[in-house]
This record gives structure tokens, sequence and C-alpha cells, in this order.
């Protein structure tokens, strides 16, 4: 603070107390934050305590947990009010009309905002802010709309991307050569296909949902939720830059060898002898559904590289409100529906000619192109998480 608006401040607060009222009224300070999280720490440490050194007796702090769901409705209201539209881990909203959102900011600009408003209290003709009004039905539309700008195109792209995944590619193109082998066609591609499809659609839902229910459960524990979160962060680095080398290494030798990041031989053994004794079944109805779903469970192993963190975001911007939400549901279903378009397109085209040489051409052709949106989708989703830190 100001030498000379120190003096005044304090020869009014002691007018204050002689007077018995208050003649200079506090700054409002809505502080959102999330327990546990490190910008929040550091604020804690490093700015709370001079903020209350430099400016006790000036300041009404009002804290806002951003686990509970009315104050992320507050938060939304309080952002739209003020025109923000980042969203970070922490912020703090200073006479309802001020916004400093993140570690840095509060930091930067706090002292100097408190300063000024101070001094706007001691000029004569200052009236108060007015408070921002907030209702839970007022921003539910808004949250929601946020929700999708920021996460549903993340989750369509995540759910392709993981669609043409080569763990996922490969198995498809082995799953058609069988039903080519063992003679099925026309009418009996489309029903085991589809049975299959419909399997892998409802299992991955299935386990996506165990995913979502484990996720919301470490949402208790803040810290815990945050340990998670940065060494998932870290982990989807790593893959980013297997995922580019996998892509230049096999555009380079084409050989399946140079590719690090794909499905263990054990599981690739399990998932080629459950489709063949699948496509080997009369019952196609009954053994595309069988199939579908023990591949898919067993091809998690590779493509949860994708589903985990993209579950992680669904959690991370259903702002609280739980797993049994619409929009949560909304989703994960989307997602899973972009999962199967590879396979749906791949059952029409075998229906109609497409033949096994000719697919496995493609397959081939799709490893640097699919390798190369994993890593791109590895890197964004890293970026997110550590950006909220």
């Amino acid at each position: 603070m100001k030498p000379w608006l120190a003096g005044i401040a304090v020869l009014l607060c002691v007018g204050c107390r002689v007077m018995g009222e208050n003649a200079l009224p506090p700054v409002i300070i809505d502080y959102f934050y999330e327990p546990g999280c490190p910008e929040c720490g550091r604020v804690s440490r490093e700015i709370m305590p001079d903020l209350h050194t430099r400016y006790e007796g000036f300041f009404q702090m009002r804290q806002h947990d951003t686990g509970v769901a009315s104050n992320v409705v507050r938060l939304i209201a309080y952002q739209n009010a003020v025109g923000v539209t980042r969203n970070s881990s922490v912020s703090m909203f200073i006479d309802y009309t001020n916004a400093l959102c993140g570690f840095d900011a509060i930091r930067s600009g706090l002292p100097s905002m408190m300063d000024r408003l101070i001094e706007q209290r001691m000029t004569p003709g200052w009236s108060p802010p007015l408070p921002i009004s907030w209702h839970v039905g007022d921003t539910t539309e808004a949250a929601t709309e946020r929700l999708k700008t920021f996460t549903l195109p993340a989750v369509l792209f995540a759910g392709l991307v993981d669609g043409i995944n080569p763990c996922s590619i490969s198995t498809l193109v082995f799953f058609m050569s069988m039903l080519t082998t063992a003679g099925v066609r026309g009418r009996g591609v489309l029903l085991m296909g589809g049975a299959f499809a419909f399997a892998s659609f409802a299992t991955y839902t299935a386990i996506g949902l165990g995913l979502l229910r484990s996720l919301h459960m470490l949402e208790a524990y803040p810290a815990a939720r945050s340990v998670f979160e940065t060494v998932l962060a870290l982990i989807l680095l790593l893959l980013a830059v297997l995922s580019f080398r996998d892509a230049y290494r096999y555009r380079r030798s084409h050989r399946p060898e140079d590719v690090s990041v794909q499905l263990p031989a054990t599981v690739k053994k399990l998932i080629n002898g459950v489709l063949r004794k699948g496509v080997r079944s009369r019952r196609l109805l009954l053994a595309g559904v069988g199939t579908g779903a023990l591949v898919t469970a067993l091809e998690t192993v590779c493509t949860g590289q994708v589903y985990v963190p993209t579950m992680a975001l669904v959690i991370r911007d259903a702002g609280g409100g739980g797993i049994f939400q619409a929009r949560v549901w909304g989703l994960l279903l989307l997602y899973n529906a972009m999962f199967i378009i590879p396979l749906l397109v791949a059952i029409v085209l075998t229906r109609y000619g497409l033949t096994t040489p000719v697919m496995l051409k493609l397959s081939r052709k799709n490893v640097p192109f699919s390798k190369t949106l994993l890593g791109l989708f590895f890197l964004a989703l890293a970026a997110y998480l550590l950006g909220r830190y």
C-alpha cells in the first residue's frame, strides 16, 4: 500500500473504532479455490499472509470451494458477469467487477488493485459496487454450454481417434479376414458384424461407467486427485513422444515391430483365438455378441490409453455434479459411438466387396496418420491437465 494511502487509512480506521462505526467499507474478495490444488496452496502460503499484513481491516474475504456444485454455478455467474472465459484452478473476483485468474495474475495484480479500490472509497461520491446475483437455474444453461464448448469436441475427437487406433484397426482387419475365410457372406457379414459392433459399444460403455465411477470417487480426495492428474499428464506426454516416434519409424520402415505402443503379443493371441472360434459358430448373432464383448475387453489394454484420460476430462468438467447427469452420460455414449464408426464402415464395405488385401493395405497406410493424431491428442490433454496447476 502507498505510504500516504496507508497513513490516511490508519487514521480512518482509528476514527472508525472511536466512533463505533465503519466509515470505510471493506473491499469484497470472492476467492474460488480447489482444495489440494498446487496453485491454491501457493496462494495460501505466498499471498494470503502479505494480504493480511498490509490490508487487514480493509477487505472481506469470502471463500468458495469449487468442489461444491453450487459454488461452481456461482463461479460461472461471476465469470459471465465480468466476461471471463478462461477456467483456472484458483481465482479472485474483487468488488464484483475485477477478476484475477491464476496464481500469477493474483500475485501481480492484487496489491495494486487493493490500493486503487481503497483509494476510490476515500473519494467523495463513491458508491458501493452492486453484488452479482446468481441462481442455480439462471446459470445451468451457461454451464451446459460451456461444457459443450470445451469438452464435446475433445470427446468426439478422442472417440474417433480411439476407433482408428492401430490396436483397434489391426483387430478389425483380422476379424474381417476371418469372416471371409469362414465363408460368411452377404447378410451374414452384416448380422455378425452388427452384433459384434453392438457388443463392442455396450462393453466399452460399461467399462467407461466403471472408469467414471472410480474417477468420481477420487474427487473426494483432492490431494490424491491432483497427484493422479499430474501423473496422468506425465504419462500422456510420454505416450505423445512414443506415438510420434512410432509414426516416424513406421513411415520409414513399414515394419509392425517398429511400433512400440501396441497390444502385447499374448493379448493379440487371445484376441485372435476368440475371433477364430467366434466366426466358426453357426449362430452368427450370438457369436458376434460374445466375440465383440470379449475382444473389446481385451483391447482396452491398448485403447485405454485414450479412454482413461478422456473420462478424466469428462469428470473434471462435470462441475462436481457426479456421474448421474444427462450430459455425462451423453458424452460417454457419444465417445463410444465415435469409437465404433470405423468398425461399422468396415462391415458395410466388406459386405459390398471390400477384400482383405485392400483392407490390410489401408490399415498399414493408417498407422502413421493415426499415430500422429494420437500424439497430438495426448499432447493437448496433457497441456490441459498441467495447465490447471
